[in-house]
């Protein structure tokens, strides 16, 4: 019994050590913080395909609709909507307001108040991203939103 006692405790240990490509909570963090700013600042036309690649393949994002149903969209659905929106020319613009995030290891959410600006006209409401770290790089896996 006691010769397994060290045996137990080396598995252990080794269960618990860091994979050598590991990156610092810090670094975590900071990446976690640049990909927020990157989802409303390269929300640009000129930006667009860069911001494309904040997104997992498998994105999809849910909305509200004012008559209490819900819409479901793709990665592709809602990406060629934006391409739609931002080709109007109009200055268009999003911003974070009341940004909580919370990180769990490689899982992360991100809660926050937005004020869409379109053409001097503005809109709020509340979003959710949930984010996970692939290869040590931070992602968006979903996004849910509704407009005040």
């Amino acid at each position: 019994m006691h010769c397994l006692l060290p045996l137990v405790l080396a598995v252990s240990s080794v269960a618990q050590a860091p994979a050598s490509s590991a990156q610092p909570a810090s670094a975590l963090d900071a990446a976690l913080r640049k990909v927020v700013a990157d989802y409303v600042g390269l929300y640009r036309n000129d930006t667009l395909p860069k911001w494309r690649e904040l997104f997992l393949p498998s994105f999809s994002v849910a909305s509200t609709n004012p008559d209490g149903t819900t819409r479901l969209r793709s990665l592709d659905e809602f990406y060629a909507a934006q391409e739609r929106y931002l080709a109007t020319g109009r200055e268009i613009r999003e911003t974070l307001e009341n940004v909580k995030i919370e990180r769990q290891g490689r899982l992360a959410s991100v809660w926050a108040d937005f004020v869409l600006a379109d053409a001097g006209d503005t809109s709020r409401g509340r979003l959710v991203l949930l984010m996970m770290a692939e290869q040590g790089r931070w992602r968006i896996h979903s996004l849910m939103f509704s407009y005040e």
